[in-house]
C-alpha cells in the first residue's frame, strides 16, 4: 500500500506509513471517497479498486497536460536561460497518410478514437527522446528536438524518435485494420535549421521563431514520404549518417525553393553508438601521451586478476579524450584473456531504469535487435546455465528487465522493493560469477547522465567487488 502523502511502499493492511507516520485510509482513486481496508470495489461509485484511476482526456491544446513531468520541469527550471536563445533544432514533421480517404469511411467518433491512440504514441516517444511536440496538426504532430532544451544530438534524437514511431505503429496498424478496416501509416519528415525561442509560458506554451526555411523544408520532406517511410534533408543526414543508414532519393523539387533539395530515406540505426566509434571508422589519429593514466588503468587491471576488484572512474571535460583511453586500454590488453561488456548511458535516459546495464546484458547473452522472446529466452538459459546451474534463480529477474515475461510465480508475486533486490542480486551473481574464468572489465560511459536506479544498483554492486 502506498503512503499519499511520502508515497513510501507500506504492507498490505498498514493503518499508518512506516515512514511518515501518516495515515493510510483506503481511498477511492476514481472519486476519492474513503473506504475500509477489505474493499474490493467503491461502495460510492461502484469503481474496480483493482484498476488504476481512469486518466483525464488530454487537452491537445495545452502543453501542460501532455508533456511528462521530468520534462516540463527541466523546462520550466531553465526557462530564463532558454528565452531568446538561438538555437541549433532538428524538427520532425508527422501525418497520417491518406487521411481524407480514410476519414470518407469511418465515423467521427472512429476517426477520434484512432487519432487518440495514435497521438499517444507520437507523444511516447517524442517525449522518450527529450523533444517537445510544438502543435497538433489535426492528423499530425509537428516536435522540435533541441529546444527549448539544448541538445548538440538533437538530429540523432529526432531520427531514434521517428524509427520508433514508425515502430510502435506496426502493431497500432494491425489493431487498426482489425477494428476499423482501414490502413492507417504515417508519413514522417525530418530538417535541422536554427530557429529563435522566444517566449515560454507556465502552461509550457512556446513561441519561436524558425529561421530560413527550417521548418518548411521538414514539412516538405514529409510530403515526399511515402506511407510509412521517413525522410530527412541533407542537413539531418549529415549530422546523423554516422549512426543511421540512408538510402539516397536523389534531388527532388520542392515548393517555395529554386534549387531541388537532396533527400534521404532513413532506415535503421548502425552499430556505431558514440563519436569515439564514428571517429574509428573514419580513422583516428596517433595515441599520444596518457602514460601515467595507462599505467593506473593496467594496474587496476592486474588487481582484479589477482583477485581484489578494483573501481575506477575518468573523470574530464567533453571532448578530452576518456571514450579513447578506454579504447586504447582494450586495445592493449592481452587477447582473449579477459571479457569486456559495456554500458552507455544516455542524455535521455534518466527515466529508463537499468539503462545501461540492459545494453550489458543484451552484449553478454549475444541478444540481437530483431531476436524472437523465444529466442532471446533460450539463449540466456544456455549461457546462464552452462556458466553455472545455480544461475536458474537469476534468470526470471533478467528477463523482467529486458522486457520479456518471467515465467516464475513466486518472483512475479513479489512487491516492487523486492523484485527490485533480486534484480541487483541476479545481475551481481551473473557478473561476478562470469569473472571467476576470466576477468571482466565492465565499462560504463556517461556516468553523468545514469539513471537513478542504475546509480543506486552501481553502488551496490561496488559493495560486492573487494574480493572478485
Amino acid at each position: 500500500m502506498k503512503c499519499p502523502k511520502c508515497q513510501a511502499d507500506n504492507r498490505e493492511g498498514a493503518r499508518f506509513c512506516d515512514q511518515c507516520g501518516a495515515g493510510l485510509a483506503l481511498t477511492c482513486p476514481s472519486c476519492d471517497a474513503e473506504l475500509g481496508q477489505r474493499a474490493k470495489f467503491c461502495d460510492q461509485c461502484g469503481h474496480d479498486l483493482g484498476k488504476p484511476k481512469p486518466s483525464p482526456p488530454v487537452d491537445y491544446t495545452r502543453p501542460q497536460s501532455y508533456t511528462p513531468k521530468f520534462l516540463a520541469d527541466k523546462i520550466l527550471k531553465d526557462r530564463s536561460s532558454l528565452e531568446g536563445e538561438r538555437k541549433l533544432v532538428t524538427v520532425l514533421f508527422a501525418d497520417v497518410a491518406n487521411y481524407t480517404a480514410m476519414s470518407g469511411k469511418l465515423d467521427s467518433e472512429e476517426c477520434h478514437q484512432i487519432m487518440d491512440g495514435c497521438f499517444q504514441i507520437l507523444m511516447d516517444e517524442v517525449h522518450r527522446y527529450e523533444g517537445t511536440i510544438n502543435q497538433f496538426t489535426g492528423d499530425g504532430v509537428m516536435a522540435l528536438f533541441g529546444a527549448p532544451v539544448a541538445h548538440e544530438d538533437h538530429a540523432q534524437r529526432a531520427c531514434h524518435a521517428a524509427l520508433s514511431i514508425q515502430k510502435a505503429l506496426e502493431s497500432y496498424r494491425e489493431k487498426v485494420k482489425k477494428d476499423c478496416g482501414v490502413e492507417f501509416r504515417m508519413r514522417i519528415g525530418l530538417n535541422s535549421g536554427p530557429v529563435t525561442v522566444g517566449s515560454i509560458g507556465n502552461d509550457l506554451r512556446m513561441d519561436y521563431t524558425a529561421q530560413g526555411d527550417t521548418t518548411n523544408l521538414a514539412s516538405r520532406m514529409q510530403g515526399l514520404a511515402e506511407p510509412g517511410q521517413i525522410v530527412v534533408s541533407r542537413d539531418v543526414h549529415k549530422m546523423a549518417r554516422d549512426f543511421f543508414r540512408f538510402r539516397h532519393l536523389g534531388k527532388k523539387a520542392v515548393k517555395g525553393k529554386e534549387d531541388p533539395a537532396e533527400a534521404y530515406e532513413l532506415l535503421e540505426p548502425t552499430e556505431v553508438a558514440s563519436r569515439i566509434e564514428a571517429s574509428v571508422l573514419r580513422g583516428l589519429t596517433r595515441f599520444v601521451g596518457r602514460e601515467k593514466e595507462m599505467a593506473t588503468l593496467k594496474e587496476a587491471f592486474e588487481k582484479a586478476r589477482s583477485g581484489s576488484g578494483q573501481v575506477v572512474a575518468l573523470v574530464g571535460e567533453a571532448g578530452v579524450g576518456k571514450s579513447r583511453l578506454l579504447l586504447e586500454l582494450k586495445r592493449s590488453l592481452p587477447e582473449g584473456e579477459f571479457t569486456l561488456l559495456e554500458g552507455r548511458c544516455l542524455h535521455y535516459g534518466g527515466s529508463m531504469p537499468y539503462l545501461p546495464f540492459l545494453d550489458v546484458l543484451r552484449d553478454y547473452f549475444g541478444i540481437d535487435e530483431g531476436d524472437r522472446e523465444y529466442v532471446i529466452k533460450k539463449k540466456m538459459a544456455e549461457k546462464a546455465l552452462r556458466l553455472d546451474e545455480k544461475l536458474n534463480d537469476a534468470l526470471p529477474p533478467l528477463q523482467d528487465i529486458l522486457s520479456l515475461k518471467a515465467e516464475d510465480e513466486a518472483y512475479l508475486r513479489l512487491d516492487a522493493p523486492l523484485k527490485r533486490m533480486k534484480i541487483f542480486e541476479a545481475i551481481r551473481d551473473l557478473l561476478i560469477r562470469d569473472s571467476q574464468n576470466k576477468p571482466l572489465v565492465l565499462a560504463v560511459e556517461d556516468l553523468h547522465w545514469i539513471d537513478k536506479t542504475s546509480e543506486e544498483f552501481m553502488n551496490y554492486f561496488i559493495g560486492w567487488l573487494a574480493h572478485a
